[in-house]
């Protein structure tokens, strides 16, 4: 039987170009897709004639590369074996990629948020959502789709605590965990990207933050994949439409769906057959009770009859309520009586938000307007009235340094808000920041999202933003939202230069930031700076939005290069453009003026970073070039050999191997343009030891063999004679030596950069890469016993790093080898 069929040669082309397009398995991936680009490039020896190929970009030519590598495994034996052992290779990448599967052992994420002691009622959205489980006929539901069911309600109204109350409730249904995600729907400029879930939801599956796909339809394939066959409970709270909704639904028949929304969402019914339960207003009789269950049972039982008034007056609105309840708790000498009287004189006052909300004239930047009232047209009763009414109540008897961090935190819809950032906005020390911050939360005016963070009912913010606006001044406003800004980009500056240490920065934030050398942290110190830049990443992609808006350009281009590390690490590269498109603007109003020349060159490159990681090559190289040509107009010969360099990194993902050649020489003549002494002279030579490697891979995937060994020794001799020594990256010149000599047919010559290398990663922590190592190690003997011995080595680091798939693969080429997987 023909091995090399069109279906099976496909999906594997398919596998390779996907895989090594997102960097999904690593090095594992980057090797199989060098591996494919070999194969291609001696089939097109033998066909003879035209340009070299390049990694298929498009379903046309994936197949057109398929039917070449059969004809030629069909005409030359050699070639056949070798693209046998390649198609076995790519199979496990197809694995890697996907992550271990879900077996007893896999990851059950514990995603939702906790209830309040204080839920209300709530039995009709329970039943309601219990019967959609049992299917039209009362039985078990037959559908091959998850039950979806959409509770809809005002603004206020209680429509996440339902969720969650639901949720829980029917935990034992769903024993393979819970996932939650807030997608901050009030607003269309606040909803969250459904990539940004799928990347959330995929690293609590157990995915590796480097097996996530970069393109959404991967990440989106692989999360149908992780969660097929398992029930769970998948809760997306707040949803702004089905758009933003769909790709986050589950496939598996066994598993719930809820989702929130003030939109009623017909696609999602549509679509998805999901099921419309409404969320109304509390009754006369539950309103009484959460308030009671607020307050407190014996200060409702002294004057029930004003505490029903007080209650009615909230019109059945939870948010209403506990901030109602929360205020009589707190204030012992507060009678319900004199709180029904206020409430009375606040409406007949007013006769509508007007006098809470504001207008339109002079409002600051980030401001919300009449506009982003929430929308309530579906039940044609707004919560905006009592809410409004119950949070202005509240917010007046708070002392005077509460109420005013109370309204400098709404001046932003931050995703959520640390004891540092709330400092930050009042000019005040953290202690006392946490001190009022708890304040605030004991007044139900802002809800604690987990250790010392919190966020605002977005209801509540739109009266703290328009406060802020009547009381504080555009002046006042903006300079919280800089001092905002600033911690942001401290804090972001102090974790990148750890995070990638040795790399060269641009912006004052650096300026005074310890541990920019390769010495100056530890790899413990590396991993914690990366969770701290994770942990902030929506806060920080709001910060540069806030800094485009105000006007802050230093700040947004700063912003973006504080991220540099967070993303090259991570990936989340939808967020990594859309920030840094905005970085480029303002980088280029900056050059445009007095700020810095050289930060549009280098905010561009690293926006080309992002999509090239999304496989949008040409907008890569676009963004590129325009780099290069905005460094030689700032003078900056080191930014433009960044650039440079990058698009030769971009051809060799493309496999124009002679391309990227060209670039790194230009690359390394843009150095050579550096004075002694001048803007990034200290750079020079490590900068000239990574070009020494990339011109060596670029050689090798030419099968210039010789030529790549000297530009790789080269390059490990640079990196030798750094003052700081960059183990790690001399540790990955070893590996490609190794790597050239197998390819050139010298395994013996392979072994000792390759031991060098293992001890070097080894002594690092980096465990994956020794896994690595240890697997090219095993090539390059024929002695079984001895590449049994590196296998097993590779294999336990794979299980070390919880990687399934490397611990699959290793224990078949064990079994290949004749000494099993003992």
């Amino acid at each position: 039987m023909d091995p090399f069929t069109m279906t099976a040669v496909l999906a594997a082309v398919d596998t390779a170009a996907s895989g090594a397009l997102s960097g999904a398995a690593g090095e594992l991936g980057r090797r199989t897709a060098e591996g494919l680009a070999g194969l291609a490039r001696r089939a097109w020896r033998r066909d003879g004639g035209g340009e070299p190929p390049t990694a298929p970009a498009d379903d046309g030519e994936r197949r057109a590369l398929a039917a070449l590598l059969i004809e030629q495994a069909r005409a030359e034996p050699g070639f056949a074996r070798d693209l046998a052992s390649w198609l076995r290779e790519s199979e496990w990448l197809a694995a890697a990629a996907a992550g271990p599967a879900a077996a007893p052992g896999a990851a059950r994420p514990r995603m939702l948020p906790p209830l309040t002691s204080a839920f209300t009622d709530r039995d009709d959205v329970l039943a309601k959502v219990t019967a959609l489980l049992a299917g039209p006929d009362g039985g078990a539901a037959a559908s091959m789709a998850p039950p979806v069911a959409v509770l809809v309600g005002s603004a206020g109204v209680g429509k996440t605590a339902a969720a969650v109350h639901c949720a829980r409730s029917l935990a034992d249904r769903f024993p393979d965990g819970e996932l939650y995600a807030d997608l901050r729907g009030a607003a269309a400029d606040t909803a969250v990207t459904p990539s940004e879930v799928l990347v959330r939801f995929l690293h609590h599956l157990g995915v590796p933050a480097d097996r996530v796909p970069a393109d959404e339809q991967g990440q989106a394939d692989l999360y149908r994949e992780r969660t097929a066959g398992r029930r769970m409970v998948v809760l997306l709270d707040n949803a702004h439409s089905a758009a933003q909704a769909g790709p986050l639904l589950t496939a598996s028949p066994g598993s719930l769906v809820l989702v929130t929304s003030r939109h009623r969402l017909p696609a999602l019914v549509r679509d998805h057959g999901a099921r419309i339960v409404p969320v109304g207003p509390l009754s006369g009789a539950d309103s009484v009770l959460l308030l009671t269950r607020i307050a407190g049972p014996e200060r409702v039982a002294a004057q029930r009859t004003h505490a029903e008034a007080v209650a009615a007056r909230c019109g059945g609105i939870p948010l209403a309520l506990c901030e109602t309840g929360a205020l009589v708790q707190v204030r012992e000498q507060l009678t319900w009586e004199s709180l029904e009287r206020e409430f009375a004189a606040m409406t007949g006052g007013l006769g509508d938000t007007a006098g809470l909300t504001g207008g339109r004239q002079g409002q600051a930047p980030g401001m919300p307007d009449d506009a982003a009232l929430p929308d309530d047209t579906a039940f044609r009763v707004s919560p905006v009235e009592p809410a409004l009414l119950a949070t202005d109540l509240s917010y007046r008897e708070l002392a005077p340094d509460a109420a005013r961090l109370y309204r400098l935190l709404a001046l932003r819809p931050w995703p959520d808000i640390p004891v540092g950032a709330a400092a930050a906005a009042a000019d005040t020390g953290e202690a006392e920041a946490r001190r009022l911050l708890e304040t605030l939360a004991a007044a139900h005016l802002l809800e604690e999202t987990g250790e010392e963070r919190y966020r605002f009912h977005d209801l509540v913010r739109l009266h703290a933003a328009r406060r802020a606006h009547e009381e504080d001044g555009r002046a006042a406003t903006a300079l919280a939202v800089r001092r905002t800004l600033t911690w942001y980009l401290r804090l972001a500056a102090r974790a990148d230069a750890l995070v990638i240490p040795g790399r060269w920065h641009l912006g004052p934030a650096y300026a005074r930031t310890p541990g920019s050398g390769p010495a100056g942290r530890t790899a413990e110190e590396a991993r914690a700076a990366l969770a701290v830049l994770r942990r902030e990443r929506a806060n920080l992609a709001e910060a540069v939005r806030a800094a485009e808006e105000y006007g802050f350009d230093e700040e947004a281009w700063q912003l973006c290069e504080a991220t540099w590390g967070l993303h090259l690490r991570l990936g989340f590269h939808d967020q990594w453009v859309a920030t840094h498109l905005r970085g480029v603007e303002a980088a280029r109003r900056c050059a445009a003026g007095i700020g810095d020349p050289r930060a549009e060159g280098r905010i561009r490159t690293q926006l080309a970073f992002g999509y090239m990681g999304l496989g949008r090559y040409a907008e890569a190289e676009a963004q590129l070039t325009a780099a290069a040509a905005a460094d030689e107009r700032a003078g900056h010969h080191r930014g433009r050999a960044t650039a440079t360099e990058s698009l030769g990194l971009l051809c060799l993902r493309q496999w124009r191997y002679e391309a990227a050649e060209e670039y790194f020489v230009q690359a390394r003549r843009a150095l050579d343009g550096i004075a002694p002494g001048g803007d990034g002279a200290a750079d020079v030579p490590r900068a000239d030891a990574l070009l020494a490697h990339h011109l060596g891979r670029a050689l090798r995937g030419q099968d210039r063999h010789a030529e790549a060994l000297a530009q790789l020794a080269d390059a490990l001799a640079r990196f030798r004679a750094l003052p700081d020594r960059d183990l790690y990256n001399e540790a990955r010149v070893r590996m490609s030596l190794g790597e050239t000599h197998l390819a050139a047919g010298d395994p013996a010559a392979a072994r000792a950069p390759l031991d060098e290398a293992l001890a070097v990663m080894e002594a690092e922590g980096a465990v994956l890469q020794r896994a690595d190592a240890a697997e090219l190690r095993a090539r390059c003997t024929r002695a079984p016993e001895e590449a049994a011995r590196y296998l097993r080595l590779a294999r336990s680091l794979y299980e070390d790093a919880g990687d399934t798939a490397g611990v699959s693969r290793t224990e078949a080429h064990l079994r290949e080898t004749g000494a099993g997987g003992a």
